[in-house]
């Protein structure tokens, strides 16, 4: 955990499974989405609530306009089906608030770096290369949107790769 003091940082929940807001002075946000994921971090709500009543921790929802963007771009990366409702709350809220973010998860690093939101990793190196991914039948070649699991020539099965649309990433 270095580097956390004197700043603001949006968390996903893998920065609670760190314990990044129990060892920080930081103030915290997150989303309602994201704390009900990880509500069960403690046997009782009672530490997250310390947190909060202290403004460590502060529940923020996003404002919808930063939401339809966030969801917009994670289409067009082939990211979208990925991402849980509390990640797209997580990366609005990062975006509105215009704060750093702190997560290791793949998908939302690969959009918040496209947008531009600062990223920390904890656990994970984070990504090297920010991706699309495109969605194509091995059988016959076509290529489809992120959102189609069958071939609707063939009837094949999709597969996923990538596309690298930027050679390097630099973290927080």
């Amino acid at each position: 955990m270095r580097n956390l003091d004197f700043s603001e940082f949006v968390l996903d929940a893998s920065a609670f499974y760190a314990g990044t807001p129990f060892l920080s002075s930081s103030t915290c946000y997150t989303t309602n989405l994201v704390l009900k994921e990880v509500i069960h971090i403690k046997k009782s709500y009672s530490a997250l609530e310390s947190l909060i009543d202290a403004g460590n921790l502060k529940i923020i929802d996003p404002e919808e306009q930063f939401l339809k963007k966030i969801i917009k771009i994670a289409r067009k990366t082939g990211d979208f089906s990925k991402l849980s409702s509390a990640d797209l709350s997580i990366l609005s809220l990062a975006l509105q608030l215009k704060a750093t973010l702190i997560s290791d998860d793949y998908a939302i690093i690969n959009i918040a770096i496209l947008l531009r939101i600062p990223i920390k990793t904890i656990a994970t190196k984070g990504i090297t290369k920010v991706r699309k991914w495109v969605t194509f039948c091995k059988a016959c070649g076509k290529a489809y949107s992120p959102d189609i699991s069958e071939c609707m020539l063939c009837g094949n099965k999709l597969k996923r790769r990538f596309k690298i649309l930027s050679k390097q990433v630099k973290h927080v």
